[in-house]
């Protein structure tokens, strides 16, 4: 009993229905004129930039925007402390897994030991079982 397929046609309605509303070819909205620009400042700003120019003497303490420099700079060592602990961390708790299912793995094998040789044990019972063992009378002389 199976469903008929959906015809193309409402597929493709529900697929535009969930896309954004097309940007003609020749004409742009002013998101996107606005991101061009700021995308083309950006750019701009890269292709002028040089290490040289930045951290001579007089256009470093004078106009060059050393902050965020000297953030990263201070907060380098914590920063590569909290990589590398989140790191091992990750690390740890998979060794840790792995651990953990790898000792399931002995304790299940050595229970189908114990069980396998205490089948064996009960099959050389005798029928009537063992009987207890006893030192001397059972009751007083």
């Amino acid at each position: 009993n199976k469903a008929a397929p959906l015809p193309a046609m409402a597929l493709r309605l529900a697929v535009r229905r969930f896309c954004s509303k097309p940007v003609s070819s020749g004409l742009a909205s002013k998101e996107v004129a606005s991101y061009t620009k700021s995308l083309k400042s950006f750019s701009e700003q890269l292709k002028g930039f040089s290490f040289s120019k930045y951290f001579e003497e007089k256009y470093f303490w004078e106009k060059a925007n050393v902050g965020p420099f000297f953030i990263l700079l201070f907060f380098t060592p914590t920063i590569y402390r909290s990589v590398k602990d989140y790191y091992w961390a990750g690390q740890l708790k998979k060794l840790n897994t792995e651990e953990i299912i790898s000792d399931r793995y002995e304790w299940l094998r050595m229970s189908m030991l114990r069980d396998e040789v205490e089948d064996a044990l009960l099959k050389q019972v005798p029928a009537g079982g063992f009987q207890p063992l006893q030192l001397g009378p059972s009751s007083p002389p």
